[in-house]
């Protein structure tokens, strides 16, 4: 799947009724989501991304993100 542009994901995001944070420039993008169930909404109807929950209770998503799965790892998804 090819990577998204910001502008690509702001129009499937308001199409798929989800609100976050969007930040970066052209494929540099990272998305902030409000919860978990709202990144899950996010990664199955707008595209396929990872990321980590942070310390505030949301998570951010980024394209080409790739997870270490260790805990204590930032890059980890569970990291916070």
């Amino acid at each position: 799947m090819p990577q998204m542009t910001k502008t690509q994901i702001k129009k499937a995001m308001a199409a798929a009724s989800i609100e976050g944070e969007i930040s970066g420039t052209g494929t540099a993008w990272s998305v902030e989501l409000a919860d978990e169930a709202t990144m899950e909404k996010f990664c199955k109807e707008v595209c396929q991304a990872g990321g980590f929950q942070t310390g505030y209770g949301s998570w951010i998503l980024r394209a080409n993100y790739q997870d270490n799965g260790d805990f204590n790892d930032k890059s980890s998804r569970w990291h916070y």
